[in-house]
């Protein structure tokens, strides 16, 4: 089964009330109640908000980004304490995850200096990262990401994780300067 899965990274601002940035937070777990929401992950590091969220197929996602909990998140939760965000929406063969201790989502940036097959090549060997992969290549109007995901980190993995994502980031020569991501430990319900 083929699936999308919806990554947004969020930039705390170092000034960010904490008032602000929990309320932020509930609103990224709300994200649960949006329609057609298979599954959805909030985590939170000191500097970044991430949500990774799973939905059926590109017309859920439609119905999923212009639902009130995700609109009331983005604009209500994230927009008064960040200072910039990123997302990206990726076709994914992976089914999600029953749980999570960390997320570490990511993204490709388009640019003339990436080609198809360095992309295909990435995913390839983060499919070797300790962790649940759901990536793919990414379908957007702006075509700002050629690919995009995350790794779902298991309870007790979060160490192995961090020094295999360390030792992929070698191999990944000049397109290392093309790729955006955050890590986070998952919040609490």
């Amino acid at each position: 089964m083929s699936g999308v899965v919806h990554v947004i990274c969020a930039s705390l601002r170092p000034d960010a009330p904490a008032e602000a940035v929990a309320q932020a937070m509930e609103r990224a777990r709300g994200l649960a109640e949006a329609p057609g929401v298979l599954r959805t992950f909030a985590a939170r590091a000191d500097d970044a908000i991430l949500t990774a969220t799973w939905v059926a197929d590109g017309a859920a996602l439609e119905v999923f980004a212009a639902s009130p909990p995700h609109m009331a998140f983005v604009m209500r939760g994230l927009a008064p304490c960040i200072r910039g965000m990123w997302s990206a929406a990726a076709e994914t063969e992976a089914a999600p995850p029953t749980e999570a201790a960390a997320l570490w989502v990511f993204a490709v940036r388009d640019a003339e200096a990436v080609f198809e097959w360095q992309v295909r090549d990435l995913l390839a060997g983060l499919d070797a990262l300790p962790g649940h992969l759901a990536a793919g290549p990414t379908f957007e109007e702006r075509d700002r990401y050629r690919a995009g995901g995350v790794v779902a980190v298991p309870a007790g993995g979060i160490e192995a994780f961090t020094a295999a994502l360390s030792a992929a980031r070698q191999t990944w020569g000049d397109l290392a300067e093309h790729v955006v991501d955050g890590f986070a430990p998952v919040a609490a319900s």
